[in-house]
């Protein structure tokens, strides 16, 4: 199989957000950057508890399946927009989890309120114009958001990171998440107050 490490990789860290509660059931999705206009992606409709390598999908650009046997994400178009404005980014997450959720449900951005958001964030995190979810609209939008910051809400949605590999856009959607809660304390207190 080719791509085998990588395919590891994306089954480890899908297991991983599940486990923290990123994700549910079949939400969120995964991909990395396997060379000039590939991707390799999580399927659509599989539990990531039962994720196994094989279940990974290779895809082109354009979204041809180019390896693999199940259907891409319904978000592969969101990861390719991605992939093509962004040089630097070798790894999508894209997460559901209940804080920064809360945030693009509310499209609140996300203020610098750590130092640490400034250093491994790249400042505030926009909210991305709403747009239903699978659609050219939702990536468009999702890029223009994201600019080159490593995190972005999907509007009444979820979130997205990205890195350099998939470890460091792992490690933004732990820290995403931990902020999203900090800052949402940080409201509820201030109305206390």
């Amino acid at each position: 199989m080719k791509w085998k490490k990588e395919r590891e990789e994306i089954v480890k860290y899908a297991k991983q957000i599940y486990k923290k509660g990123f994700v549910t059931a079949n939400s969120g999705n995964i991909s990395l950057r396997a060379g000039d206009e590939l991707i390799l992606i999580t399927p659509g409709s599989k539990s990531y508890e039962k994720l196994k390598s094989s279940d990974i999908v290779e895809i082109n650009f354009e979204g041809n399946i180019i390896d693999g046997h199940k259907k891409p994400s319904s978000e592969y178009k969101l990861h390719v927009e991605i992939y093509k404005s962004r040089k630097d980014v070798n790894a999508v997450i894209h997460t559901h989890s209940i804080f920064a959720c809360t945030m693009a449900a509310l499209n609140l951005s996300l203020p610098v309120i750590l130092d640490e958001q400034k250093e491994f964030l790249g400042g505030e995190i926009s909210v991305a114009n709403y747009a239903p979810s699978g659609t050219d609209d939702l990536a468009i939008a999702s890029v223009k958001a994201l600019a080159d910051k490593k995190a972005v809400f999907l509007s009444k949605h979820g979130a997205v990171t990205v890195g350099q590999n998939i470890n460091e856009a792992f490690s933004i959607s732990a820290l995403l998440e931990k902020l999203c809660q900090i800052y949402l304390f940080i409201v509820l207190i201030q109305k206390q107050i």
